[in-house]
């Protein structure tokens, strides 16, 4: 079999493409947000990847999936998440995964089945988009969060689940002059206690990936002294998903094929 395959991971802030070769080789990645105002900009990147590759099969995950016109196949982010990190670490496993959106946990198995999964069913409270809107309101520079959250002992987590009461606990705390790199520590603080209240199997080795992986990399200090274990982060953690879904329409050509 020749040929590509693309992966598509619509998200509620980013979509992520991958595209494979039938080696399982990453031959493009990119990542762009999702309600990009700039359709020409998304529709000239999306066709640039069709006449580039020839690509045989395309699979689409996330929130968006049903809304990408040149999806062969539909396939939970879920289930991308698991075949995609099992792809590059065959064991069994606990995946956290800290969306945009919402935290995933995935009990998955070594061949990348999910043997079980929960949500939480807090809104978006300890998500990527809690993390962005409470920093913003703490004048947080992102890109220098995880930096500042490492230069603290902070102990305090902010107690309000809502996102809402949340901006005015830290309000609460600017106001009593807690220093800078403590509001970014306590905020992390908060975001671990809340993936710590999804059941999952604890008993097996953690990995973590999302976009909250990607780019605040102190998270996984907390969480490691929260779990009092090693969390694992596998290189490009907002891709991954993207990449289990190139993975199945990888697989999914072939299938079709052999029974030709």
């Amino acid at each position: 079999m020749t040929g590509f395959f693309l992966g598509v991971d619509i998200g509620s802030l980013y979509t992520k493409f991958i595209v494979l070769n039938t080696g399982n080789e990453i031959l493009y990645q990119n990542v762009i947000k999702t309600l990009n105002r700039n359709k020409e900009e998304q529709t000239n990147m999306i066709n640039n990847i069709y006449s580039e590759f020839d690509i045989n099969f395309t699979c689409a995950t996330g929130y968006g999936r049903k809304h990408f016109a040149s999806a062969d196949l539909e396939k939970s982010e879920i289930t991308c998440s698991s075949v995609g990190l099992s792809e590059l670490y065959p064991e069994e496993k606990t995946i956290i995964d800290i969306g945009g959106e919402d935290i995933k946990g995935i009990t998955s198995s070594k061949e990348g089945k999910v043997i079980d999964f929960f949500m939480n069913t807090k809104c978006a409270s300890g998500t990527g988009a809690f993390i962005t809107e409470i920093a913003e309101r703490a004048g947080i520079d992102l890109s220098k969060m995880s930096d500042l959250a490492s230069k603290s002992n902070f102990r305090k987590e902010l107690n309000s689940v809502c996102t809402v009461f949340a901006k005015t606990e830290i309000m609460n705390w600017i106001f009593d002059e807690v220093p800078i790199e403590d509001l970014a520590r306590g905020i992390y603080i908060s975001v671990v206690n809340r993936i710590s209240t999804i059941m999952m199997e604890k008993t097996l080795p953690l990995y973590i990936i999302g976009g909250v992986a990607e780019y605040h990399k102190y998270i996984i200090n907390v969480m490691e002294e929260k779990f009092q274990v090693g969390v694992i982060v596998p290189n490009n953690p907002q891709l991954i998903t993207a990449f289990g879904a190139a993975i199945i329409s990888k697989k999914t050509a072939e299938t079709n094929i052999a029974k030709r």
